[in-house]
């Protein structure tokens, strides 16, 4: 099992039912395109209809499942080649700005005290990565347990992982920054790109999860150091290298996916 936001003492049978269910997406149990009868996934799992409904409300919300008038949801199918490249796009523009918004935290106070107001955190025309004007305040920053929770969602589990736990601990990271940037809108946006990547990462390679801690942490120590212009460069070239990542496991998902019309499903317990 995975682990979710809701400890194993709280966990409710709609949690139950949510990461059984994600667990097959991600394993391509339940294929890119089934359909899922409320119903017959009832029966299969065990569950009444209620935590079942909300399972899949959620993973709706997470981009996984699409619902379509009189006929229930569908697993959402795999990206095209235009949409993978414009989903890296649009990730290319929001993600680096928000790790540097996340490494700008405590400037922009000095900034609306009148301590930074020409040289603002990370301002290009300042010529200095998180630079402030000198003065009796001070930048705070994260706290530290901010940057102790970034530093370990940052680490990538072990290569011989589940692949759903490393597609877990990779979207808790970008999350995260996403998060400590302070806009609640770049946040909603960043969350809802990275469901279309859930899938492809299922594909990604054991040597590409080492690969993808370090740019983590290149990241999170530009954030915690307070050095906007390294952070938001730390992010761009993890995601150019990304890209290459996954469109090789792009590449995989499409080639080992049936290409038959879409079915029920029949999982098994």
């Amino acid at each position: 099992m995975t682990a979710t936001s809701a400890t194993p003492e709280r966990r409710t049978l709609a949690d139950e039912a949510y990461i059984e269910l994600k667990s097959r997406i991600m394993r391509s149990a339940l294929v890119p395109g089934a359909k899922l009868s409320i119903d017959g996934l009832a029966k299969q799992l065990a569950f009444s209809q209620t935590p079942i409904r909300e399972a899949l409300a959620r993973l709706e919300s997470e981009g996984l499942l699409a619902r379509r008038p009189l006929s229930g949801y569908t697993v959402e199918p795999l990206l095209s080649a235009a949409e993978f490249d414009d989903l890296f796009e649009i990730r290319m523009m929001l993600e680096p700005r928000a790790a540097r918004r996340a490494a700008e935290r405590g400037a922009r106070d000095l900034a609306g005290a009148g301590t930074a107001t020409g040289l603002a955190a990370g301002d290009p025309e300042s010529g200095r990565a998180g630079a402030a004007s000198p003065g009796p305040a001070s930048i705070e920053g994260l706290t530290a347990a901010q940057a102790d929770a970034l530093l370990a969602c940052a680490r990538t589990p072990d290569a011989g992982a589940d692949k759903l736990v490393f597609t877990e601990a990779d979207a808790r990271f970008h999350n995260s920054v996403a998060e400590l940037s302070g806009s609640a809108q770049l946040a909603k946006a960043i969350r809802r790109l990275d469901a279309h990547l859930h899938l492809h990462r299922a594909y990604i390679e054991p040597d590409s999860i080492g690969e993808t801690e370090v740019e983590h942490l290149a990241v999170a120590d530009a954030i915690i150091a307070q050095q906007p212009l390294a952070a938001e460069e730390a992010m761009r070239r993890h995601l150019e290298r990304s890209r290459i990542r996954h469109r090789a496991a792009f590449e995989a998902a499409r080639t080992t996916q049936p290409t038959s019309k879409p079915r029920r499903a029949k999982a098994t317990r």
